[in-house]
């Protein structure tokens, strides 16, 4: 069994005083965001809200991936090849003009949602991940 692994990091809004925006927009900005939903091979695979890490187990091949808000809102469609036991993470969250995002997470992004640091050296007891 291969795994996809997401993350949604809390979102830190910072809007430019000089960016005009519709008040309609600046509303939505500003209210708390809701649940994405997780849409694996055209099927909804769950949700997934601010600061959450969803794991979903999926059969090796090739799948397609991405994040919907609000009906038409949605990420980019991710694909992606799977092999046996291997595993996939991806970064989602919010454009500055509300739309959905979804990307790969890098080296950078894993340590940094494991609270360590890239070129620190694994502890004692940590999971080593597999080459």
């Amino acid at each position: 069994m291969s795994a996809i692994r997401i993350f949604r990091p809390k979102q830190h809004w910072s809007v430019s005083p000089a960016t005009v925006l519709p008040t309609a927009l600046l509303v939505h900005l500003f209210r708390p965001h809701f649940n994405y939903t997780v849409v694996l091979d055209d099927h909804s695979a769950g949700k997934i809200g601010n600061d959450q890490m969803r794991i979903f187990a999926v059969e090796p091949g090739e799948h397609r991936l991405y994040v919907r808000f609000v009906g038409l809102r949605r990420s980019e469609e991710l694909r992606m090849s799977l092999k046996e036991d291997e595993e996939r993470q991806f970064l989602c969250g919010t454009s500055g003009m509300g739309w959905p995002t979804l990307r790969a997470a890098s080296p950078e992004d894993v340590a940094q949602i494991r609270g360590t640091s890239a070129s620190e050296p694994p502890k004692p007891g940590d999971p080593v991940p597999p080459d």
